[in-house]
Parts: C-alpha cells; structure tokens; sequence
C-alpha cells in the first residue's frame, strides 16, 4: 500500500492545460466556424487564403502545450487518459493537416481535413480539460 501524496498543479502546469483548451478552440473555429462563414458569406474567399501553414502553426503551438500539460498531470495524478487522448488528438491534428496538403491520398482532401482537424482538436480539448479536472487528485492504488 502506498501512499500517494496530492501535489498542487503548478501555475505552469495549469497554463499549459488552459492553453491547449485555447488552442483546441482555436482550431475548432478554424475548422468548423470559418469554413461555415464561407459558404455564409462567398465573398470572403476571394482574399481570405486558408493555409497550411496555419494549421502548421496550431500543430506547433499545441504540441509543446500538450507535453507541458499532460507530463505535469502524469505526475499529480497518474493516470494515463489525458496523455492518452491528447496524443490521438495530435496525431488527428497532423493527419488533418496531411489531408490539407494532400500528403494523404483520400478522395477528398477538405472533407478529410476538417474531419481529422475537428476531431483532434475535441480529444485535444477533452484531453486538457480531463486533465485540468484531476488537477492534484492522485490514482488510489489498491
């Protein structure tokens, strides 16, 4: 029997946790928001241009967030989920962004990406947000 002791998230560790929970926002908006405004609003795409390079950019941001986040959560409570979900959310984010750049070979590289991206982006949420609720609540080991 041990005894886990319940450590406080440090202000880094909480940071990192909101900033991933802002991040997947972020991409849930580009992903689910903007293409709606598109076809709400056909004028916009003529001088909007929707890149890889951002959702480069959210892949990058989100990866050392997440690492931040669930290494510090692993340490408080030790569980596994969060890092879990976060890691199947990443992996969705770079296969929709594969799609957007048709590194993938699907039948259609927009459908794929906003359904890889939009997924991710939910686990990467749920993932933060899970972890983010166990904050210094450690597993009980019987």
């Amino acid at each position: 029997m041990s005894l886990a002791v319940a450590h406080r998230p440090s202000l880094r560790h909480r940071a990192a946790d909101l900033a991933g929970v802002a991040l997947s926002v972020a991409c849930l908006v580009h992903c689910l928001a903007l293409p709606l405004a598109l076809v709400l609003a056909p004028a916009l795409s003529t001088w909007l241009d929707l890149s890889g390079e951002v959702h480069a950019a959210i892949l990058m941001l989100a990866l050392p967030a997440a690492l931040v986040a669930m290494v510090g959560g692993w340490r408080r409570h030790r569980r596994p989920m969060p890092a879990l979900l976060a890691a199947t959310g990443l992996t969705l984010l770079a296969l929709g962004l594969a799609a957007h750049e048709t590194w993938l070979p699907v039948a259609d590289p927009e459908i794929a990406d906003r359904f890889f991206s939009g997924a991710g982006a939910l686990l990467l949420a749920g993932a933060h947000l899970i972890n983010w609720r166990r904050g210094g609540h450690p597993a009980t080991h019987d």
